[in-house]
């Protein structure tokens, strides 16, 4: 009779190591039966009992002997369950490491194991598209932004992360159908606002950009990015003046910002302020080194000079963003006009 209760005790003790959360109600339910079947036990055994009370007392330890067998299952099974979501977390931090790392393949393995070990593990579906995403798999990234949606349709990052899946992939539609998911799931965040604003550019609907880039200032007014794309927007629409504003907030913000400084000396140069595109121009051309966009900074400059009817300076102008394919035609047509002295 001792060494069946000195069984259950152990029984407890070891039951009762590295339980979760979850198991903590069954754990307190098994303890308090082997408690009650230690103290039966013990009822048992005292000298002078009646047998018709130990076969009364024999019944109950019975019958919580079969409950305890039935709870040591529960047990063993959450704790099966227990070691099967920690694994999962530990190929999901794995796949982060190697992502960190740059070992995108090795990243997705580590995701795919830990989604076979929890399907629903938004996270670690979030992780493979990720993954997908950087090695161009992007129909492949998508599905696994939708699966992890589907888990948790608030996940904003993963409706971002798939807009900027769909973008890649050529479908700008649903890029901007994943952009709003996003937004009204994080309604403040800068950086989906802007590429939902973006998207919009990309298919000239310019008033929703303007929305969208705005408020992507209003939510980081340090967003040069964002004041830059603003600028575009208005210069679509014809609003140069708002264009003006946007590209000037980019500018004191990053003063390097040759895009915007470019952007800004063609609204200046639309609207007929050509000191002003001049200066703008030159904040890209004086400078040392390759830029992007130093060609169509040229190119501006060489407008302005052109107005300026200081054509020398605007041919040597034109001839330098001549050089560069996107801007040749266009400046060699300037080049004859002052030639041709028209």
């Amino acid at each position: 009779m001792r060494r069946i209760m000195y069984t259950f005790l152990v029984l407890g003790l070891i039951m009762g190591i590295n339980l979760s959360f979850a198991q903590a109600d069954v754990q307190a339910e098994y303890n308090a039966k082997i408690q009650k079947a230690n103290e039966i036990r013990a009822e048992m055994g005292e000298a002078g009992i009646t047998k018709e009370r130990y076969e009364e007392l024999n019944a109950q330890y019975q019958a919580i002997t079969k409950e305890l067998e039935q709870l040591k299952s529960k047990l063993s099974a959450d704790a099966e369950y227990q070691e099967k979501m920690n694994n999962a977390k530990k190929a999901f931090n794995e796949g982060n490491t190697a992502f960190k790392k740059g070992q995108y393949e090795t990243a997705l393995e580590n995701y795919n194991q830990a989604v076979s070990l929890n399907e629903s593990y938004p996270q670690a579906l979030y992780g493979k598209g990720l993954a997908l995403v950087r090695l161009r798999r992007y129909d492949d990234a998508i599905q696994a932004y939708q699966a992890a949606v589907e888990i948790d349709p608030g996940y904003a990052a993963a409706w971002s992360a798939m807009g900027a899946a769909y973008s890649r992939a050529g479908n700008n539609d649903a890029a901007i159908e994943s952009y709003v998911k996003a937004v009204e799931t994080d309604p403040n965040s800068a950086t989906t606002l802007y590429n939902l604003g973006t998207a919009y550019l990309r298919i000239k609907d310019n008033q929703k950009a303007i929305n969208a880039l705005t408020r992507a200032t209003q939510v980081d007014p340090e967003y040069s990015k964002a004041y830059n794309s603003l600028g575009v927007a208005h210069v679509n629409a014809g609003n140069y003046d708002q264009a003006i504003m946007a590209f000037s907030n980019a500018v004191s913000i990053d003063s390097d910002y040759d895009e915007a400084w470019a952007r800004m000396a063609s609204a200046y140069n639309e609207i007929g302020q050509t000191s002003e595109a001049l200066n703008a121009a030159e904040k890209v051309t004086s400078k040392s080194g390759r830029s992007n966009y130093k060609p169509l900074a040229h190119l501006e400059k060489g407008i302005a000079l052109q107005k300026m009817d200081r054509d020398q300076e605007a041919i040597q102008a034109f001839e330098q963003a001549g050089r560069d394919r996107r801007y040749s035609k266009l400046a060699n047509w300037h080049i004859e006009e002052i030639k041709a002295g028209r």
